[in-house]
């Protein structure tokens, strides 16, 4: 009696499902009508972060916005990195509708700001004007230009020169460091991050408590990014406030021209 060695039958193999890039138009109109929301997110696959964006209100305002433009630029992907369908043959169309709204509401709040100001009654009467001798106007004129202090000018031979840097993987505040109002900018470089990676820089006045408080980011990041953006701060003491997660690493430098 011989033994037969009887192979296993080979499983069948099934190719992975096809999933169709997003279409660039159906993510456009998304973040323009409803991207306080998080939905054009949803839309891409994008559920952790379109989750964030519901919760936030669309990180306040400003998420929507920067999505917004960026969906305009070009530069937003699916969940997997896929460039969106169609942006070549809708982009101006897009720009165009985009624009003629942003105009329109800005016409509309206007109007509506100066048509409550003259529906308010007047409490005062209109002051009388008093013609004041031409000598006189010129000496106030001159006084009043010998109190000004005189613009601080910045030297020719200025460069940039380091305030502060900070690096990490999580979340993480500096030390308080000093600004003198001069010109300055701010790099930062995060590294990894798949589609749950979201991070965010706040720039904020010694003693501000960000939970309490609260206050705008300087920048929102959702994936890999080196960037440098112009920072517009007065003399005073300052902190960096850091939020970072799912990013392998990530760095923040404030600069100075002095």
């Amino acid at each position: 009696m011989s033994n037969i060695n009887q192979q296993p039958a080979p499983m069948e193999q099934y190719p992975a499902p096809y999933l169709p890039p997003k279409s660039f138009l159906t993510t456009w109109l998304l973040s323009l009508l409803l991207g306080g929301l998080g939905i054009d997110r949803f839309y891409l696959g994008k559920i952790g972060t379109g989750i964030l964006k519901l919760i936030t209100l669309g990180g306040f305002g400003l998420w929507s916005v920067i999505d917004l433009i960026i969906i305009l630029c070009g530069g937003m992907t699916d969940k997997y990195r896929r460039p969106l369908v169609g942006y070549a043959q809708h982009k101006m169309l897009a720009w165009i509708i985009s624009i003629v709204l942003i105009v329109l509401g800005g016409i509309m709040g206007i109007t509506g700001i100066n048509g409550a100001a003259s529906d308010s009654p007047s409490t005062s009467s209109a002051p009388t004007v008093v013609d004041q001798p031409a000598a006189s106007s010129t000496t106030a004129a001159e006084e009043s230009a010998e109190e000004e202090p005189a613009a601080e000018v910045e030297p020719a031979d200025a460069t940039w020169q380091e305030v502060i840097t900070i690096d990490g993987k999580s979340d993480k505040s500096s030390q308080v460091f000093e600004l003198t109002g001069n010109e300055a900018r701010m790099t930062y470089s995060f590294k990894g991050g798949e589609d749950m990676s979201l991070g965010s820089i706040y720039l904020l006045d010694e003693g501000t408590d960000l939970m309490k408080d609260g206050g705008l980011p300087e920048a929102m990041i959702d994936g890999p990014i080196s960037e440098e953006s112009a920072l517009h701060k007065s003399a005073g003491k300052y902190y960096l406030d850091v939020n970072a997660a799912n990013f392998d690493g990530w760095s923040v430098t404030i600069e100075e021209k002095r």
